[in-house]
């Protein structure tokens, strides 16, 4: 980024923080990432140790593998990954969503969400598997595509 920004014209000031808008944006995405996660392994880190604390890290666990499969091809071509780790990142990811999955109703109860705010999300609610499933709901129709 910083090799782009330096070949844009130096009377080009728009068009210099055009080409490190991009850049710099995604260094500030990861930096509030970085710091939510580690306030977040703080906290699980505070708790008691049995299965409520096995299934929040495994939930970090979780963030963190979307985080590197997400910038896998940035991260390969660097270096910082091995073609090996990059194939294994959904394998490892489907594990844990299978360990995860299944604990899935208390890990949302344990966020204490007021249920105002789930009210018109159907997979919050006990029959999300039939709100889906409604052919007449806007993602099934023309308009909701």
């Amino acid at each position: 980024a910083g090799a782009r920004a330096a070949r844009t014209a130096p009377g080009d000031p728009l068009g210099r923080w055009n080409a490190a808008a991009g850049p710099a944006l995604r260094g500030v995405e990861a930096h509030a990432c970085r710091q939510a996660a580690e306030a977040y392994a703080e906290a699980v880190e505070a708790l008691p140790a049995g299965a409520d604390r096995d299934r929040l890290g495994e939930l970090a666990r979780l963030f963190a593998l979307g985080r590197v499969a997400r910038d896998s091809g940035n991260l390969l071509a660097a270096g910082h990954l091995s073609a090996g780790q990059a194939e294994a990142l959904t394998d490892h990811t489907e594990r844990l969503i299978e360990a995860v999955a299944p604990h899935l109703p208390e890990l949302a109860d344990s966020f204490a969400l007021p249920e105002e705010m789930l009210a018109d999300w159907p997979i919050t609610g006990a029959g999300y598997a039939e709100a889906y499933d409604d052919p007449d709901a806007h993602w099934h129709t023309a308009a909701g595509r």
